[in-house]
């Protein structure tokens, strides 16, 4: 992608480079520290990558040992979103002013930056890892930045004595609100599951505008995206008064392993449109009726492109949504059939004369579902 001169030079400056696969990490980071270190990160993210339990916690302090080890990792797993990131800032920079905070920092890559980049403004980085602060610290000083502090602090209890002028918050909320969000769907029917997020992301939200001024300005990037957790991410934040507006949106970028997508959220403090009309503006600029989609964008057009009410077959276990149906039929007449599971999702649009069979064929996978195992629910809404 096309970077600004001063995201690439900055990347340079502190060795946020591009790493292309699990190897060459290893490699570097045996470089930059010792073999014992790196032994000890690629069991974490082996670990991690087989879905055995790892504490984030716990995670973030062997990543912020050192600095340098822990700008390394980043480069691996953040290099891609920093260039998108970085771009963002250098556009938004005159909202960037004042004073301004910026949510679970880390070691202060994007903190440093904005520091470095907005030199009028005063930054305030927050992080509940201690290390991660000492490292924050150390790499403000390499840059010779004298407009940035940072603070040990958690997040949910942070009393800065203060109002910011603007907060940021960077790939922070999946880490922050993971005991909040922990068991909640992430198929289902989506006013539920985006009603559950919102409730988990409720006290983040709260933290926003308890630092936040009037007409105060957020910008937000998270690993939450139209699959799940964004629409109740905009909603947390509009129940206290801060609206996100139209120019939010998803993004992709690389990282070590995939190309990753993200949430983009600008909002103020102020009033504004509802958050579902924001989702809707958003994902319709690169929605087109008709055509099939995976993913985050399937269910959107089931809502979006839908009209009247839509029939759902919902299974749950122990509580859980484990697989979704469902039927609708859109304003050109032709039907739309929604299959669900938590490993992906899908829609294809077809002739009504073929709806007979889809439904028989609903029927016959519902009947795979021992009735002493799973619920089976059925219902229509829109």
């Amino acid at each position: 992608m096309q970077t600004y001169e001063q995201v690439d030079s900055y990347m340079n400056e502190v060795g946020l480079k591009y790493v292309k696969d699990a190897t060459s990490l290893l490699a570097g980071l045996i470089m930059r520290t010792d073999k014992k270190y790196a032994e000890e990160v690629a069991k974490q993210l082996n670990d991690r990558a087989q879905g055995l339990p790892v504490s984030n916690a716990e995670f973030y302090e062997l990543k912020n040992r050192n600095l340098d080890g822990s700008i390394y990792i980043s480069a691996a797993f953040d290099g891609g979103v920093f260039r998108h990131i970085g771009n963002m800032i250098i556009d938004c920079a005159d909202r960037l002013s004042g004073e301004v905070l910026d949510l679970c920092c880390d070691c202060g890559i994007v903190t440093c930056f904005m520091a470095k980049n907005c030199p009028q403004s005063h930054f305030t980085g927050i992080d509940i890892n201690e290390s991660a602060i000492e490292n924050a610290k150390q790499l403000a000083e390499r840059l010779g930045l004298t407009n940035v502090e940072f603070i040990c602090a958690d997040v949910y209890e942070m009393e800065l004595g203060k109002q910011f002028d603007a907060v940021t918050s960077f790939r922070s909320l999946l880490d922050a609100a993971d005991k909040e969000t922990k068991g909640l769907n992430y198929i289902g029917y989506r006013k539920d599951r985006e009603d559950s997020y919102q409730k988990a992301f409720a006290p983040f939200a709260r933290a926003v505008s308890a630092h936040l001024k009037d007409n105060g300005f957020v910008l937000s990037v998270e690993r939450y995206t139209a699959e799940y957790g964004w629409l109740g991410w905009m909603q947390a934040l509009a129940e206290q008064g801060i609206n996100a507006t139209a120019e939010s949106g998803l993004m992709r970028a690389q990282d070590i392993s995939s190309v990753k997508e993200y949430s983009v959220t600008y909002a103020v403090k102020a009033d504004g449109a509802a958050p579902l009309d924001v989702y809707n503006e958003s994902l319709s600029k690169q929605f087109k009726s008709g055509t099939g989609y995976d993913g985050g964008m399937a269910e959107f057009a089931l809502y979006y492109d839908s009209v009247d009410d839509i029939d759902f077959y919902e299974i749950t276990k122990n509580n859980r949504v484990i697989h979704l149906y469902a039927i609708a039929h859109n304003e050109k007449g032709k039907g739309m059939y929604f299959d669900a599971s938590n490993d992906n999702r899908k829609i294809k649009y077809y002739n009504v004369k073929k709806e007979e069979n889809i439904l028989k064929d609903i029927e016959k996978n519902l009947t795979l579902y021992d009735e002493n195992v799973y619920k089976i629910r059925r219902f229509s809404c829109k």
